[in-house]
């Protein structure tokens, strides 16, 4: 049996955090200890799992239940090693120190992910509302059969397009100034809709979480009418695993 490495721990949280997982669910963890940290694994066929929905789910399942017991550094979904030996030669000796000091400064913090989306119907009506021009191409077009004015859609389109990005651009850093204060450092991902406002991640000290979520639920209340928002968390630092830094700052990266 191969191993599946779920995340690294300090040994001790580790331990904890293997004896209550066990002992919820179906699930099995272990740990593979090497000095100060460990790494959380569970064991699979030498194949390794099929990354399906419910591989997915098991595996933030496993993270969460284990951030309870202490800071977690999440591995990339999928992470299967051949024994427990390669495990502590090829993942935890090499970065020892390095590991040890990234847990050590995540401890007492946790990631929430903050998701807005503009709502369709609200945001089209206020673009044609700023653009008394524009209106009147829509409404002009709307009398008229669509072969006739082909060209003149893709226009508009186009023009409804740019506004938006506009808007986007404008309404994205409004939150992300009025977010990024609370938050130690901040992960901004690229639009997961094409109505998105905000994709972000933020690494929050655990005394600073009612405060943020207090914000993004006054930032909900006053953009209620065009804004949808979607606040995840505490979760482990998925987002700032790999950052080597502690001071405030701000990330770009993939979707």
């Amino acid at each position: 049996m191969a191993l599946y490495v779920y995340g690294i721990m300090r040994a001790g949280d580790a331990s904890q955090a293997a004896s209550a997982i066990g002992s919820a669910d179906d699930t099995a963890a272990d740990v593979i200890e090497h000095g100060e940290i460990s790494a959380l694994v569970g064991a699979v066929p030498d194949a390794g799992p099929r990354l399906g929905r419910q591989s997915i789910l098991g595996h933030a399942d496993v993270l969460q239940a284990a951030f309870e017991h202490g800071p977690v550094l999440p591995m990339r979904l999928g992470t299967v090693m051949p024994s427990a030996e390669a495990v502590e030669r090829e993942l935890l000796a090499p970065r020892k120190a390095a590991l040890a000091m990234r847990l050590e400064a995540l401890d007492g913090k946790a990631e929430m992910q903050v998701k807005a989306t503009y709502r369709e119907e609200p945001l089209l009506r206020s673009i044609l509302d700023a653009d008394p021009t524009l209106r009147r191409q829509v409404d002009r077009n709307r009398g008229l059969p669509a072969a006739a004015t082909h060209f003149d859609q893709i226009r508009v389109g186009e023009a409804i397009a740019h506004a938006v990005q506009a808007r986007q651009a404008a309404d994205g850093e409004m939150l992300l100034g009025a977010l990024r204060p609370l938050a130690l450092a901040v992960s901004v991902s690229r639009p997961h809709h094409e109505r998105a406002v905000l994709n972000a991640a933020f690494l929050i000290d655990s005394a600073d979480l009612e405060g943020f979520d207090g914000e993004v639920e006054r930032l909900s209340r006053d953009r209620a009418a065009d804004i949808d928002f979607k606040l995840i968390g505490p979760l482990p630092a998925y987002s700032f695993a790999d950052s080597e830094r502690e001071a405030v700052g701000t990330t770009t990266k993939g979707a």
